[in-house]
């Protein structure tokens, strides 16, 4: 988890000292992406649906699992956990739409369930044969349970990671900055960038430098439409948590980290007591990204829970 390929390594710092050209770090922070994505055996795609052109990646084979990251990331943040899980299983994880290299759109809604119903047409325009594994980080974590009730038909199991929308019994540190004014996830210059990956993560993942300045660029460059989805995932749901989440009725995994603070770990009682078969892991020392900060152990965890899944 703390090694990149040591090949991909070392081309990137011999390109140190040209790392005061936006271009050739743009060029190699790609390279290196590309590097990773194949080696956890995927390639880059795209469909479109509605107005929206939908990059994702896939490979492998098997029962699908289908992977939507959360706000203010994009489907690469899955290439690690891709590569322990494309040796048994067919992966595909989407760039939800307007984020990653899908279109920006500042006129359209992204509330949650707005989103989740782009999920559903993006699952339909796949032409997935059989339900598959859904799981979803974060934002995507309540997508991903918001798809599960709104198109049970095409989805066989539910991992919910560090999932939102749920009132935990102990507010997050990232409520408490919001009701102050200060949201720690919307960047605007390289410090908050910084600011924002310690808030994230306890424990992450190294990166190179070139690769972060690029992906500073990147988050800085996106500011006004992270305020726009950032806005309008705060508004009320179409469902209620309460009276909804019981309906789900396939076997739901749970998966936290006992640091995070943008979600509180207490957010994990709700689910696991609304939600009939679900079933829990939480690791220690580990913040809001379980499948960046602990891969190898994400994907066990994970795979034994997908063994207990009754085959279609």
């Amino acid at each position: 988890m703390r090694k990149l390929i040591p090949g991909l390594i070392l081309a990137l710092s011999l390109s140190l000292s040209l790392s005061g050209c936006v271009g050739v770090e743009n060029k190699l922070s790609s390279w290196a992406i590309n590097g990773e994505r194949a080696l956890a055996s995927v390639q880059k795609k795209q469909v479109v649906v509605g107005d929206f052109t939908v990059p994702y990646l896939e490979g492998g084979q098997g029962e699908t699992i289908f992977l939507i990251h959360g706000f203010q990331s994009n489907k690469d943040i899955w290439i690690r956990l891709a590569a322990q899980l494309t040796k048994h299983y067919h992966v595909i994880a989407i760039d939800l739409p307007a984020h990653g290299d899908s279109n920006i759109l500042m006129e359209q809604s992204y509330t949650i369930p707005a989103q989740a119903q782009r999920v559903v047409a993006i699952m339909d325009a796949l032409h997935l044969m059989q339900p598959a594994h859904l799981m979803g980080h974060s934002m995507g974590g309540a997508i991903a349970y918001h798809v599960a009730l709104l198109a049970p038909q095409h989805v066989k199991s539910l991992a919910l990671m560090n999932a939102a929308g749920v009132m935990s019994a102990q507010p997050s540190e990232l409520f408490l900055l919001n009701q102050q004014g200060e949201n720690p996830l919307i960047v605007r210059n390289p410090q908050e960038y910084k600011n924002m990956l310690a808030f994230t993560m306890t424990d992450p993942p190294y990166l190179p430098s070139l690769l972060i300045a690029s992906l500073t660029r990147e988050a800085i460059a996106r500011e006004p439409i992270a305020r726009k989805i950032y806005q309008d995932i705060q508004l009320q749901y179409s469902l209620d948590i309460e009276s909804s989440l019981p309906k789900i009725k396939v076997p739901t995994l749970i998966i936290w980290g006992d640091k995070d603070r943008v979600l509180d770990v207490s957010s994990t009682e709700v689910f696991k007591r609304l939600i009939p078969q679900a079933q829990l892991v939480i690791f220690k020392d580990v913040g809001h990204a379980p499948q960046l900060e602990r891969t190898k152990e994400t994907a066990i965890a994970y795979q034994t829970f997908l063994a207990g899944v009754k085959p279609n």
